[in-house]
């Protein structure tokens, strides 16, 4: 998902683009409207041990540190810049 449209959400667990429609997240199954203490749900659910795969990188922005897609060059949460193309 690559814009955002008028509704669509980011969940508080994952930071996952949803769409309006959605009433959980696509990715990790957290709740539109908030749900369990995040801290306490990454651990309990398969989004947070997904393999991460050769070549993703993690966002080394401060307060950041999502694994991104080797094919990113911005972080999909913050946006910023893959350490390689700095």
């Amino acid at each position: 998902m690559s814009c955002w449209v008028g509704g669509d959400w980011m969940c508080g667990a994952c930071q996952h683009q949803n769409f309006k429609k959605r009433e959980s997240c696509q990715r990790c199954g957290y709740p539109k409207y908030g749900g369990p203490d995040v801290s306490t749900y990454l651990y309990n659910n398969s989004y947070n041990s997904a393999e991460v795969l050769a070549g993703d990188w993690y966002c080394s922005a401060m307060n950041c540190g999502v694994v991104n897609y080797a094919s990113r060059t911005n972080c999909y949460r913050c946006g910023s810049l893959k350490n390689d193309f700095v």
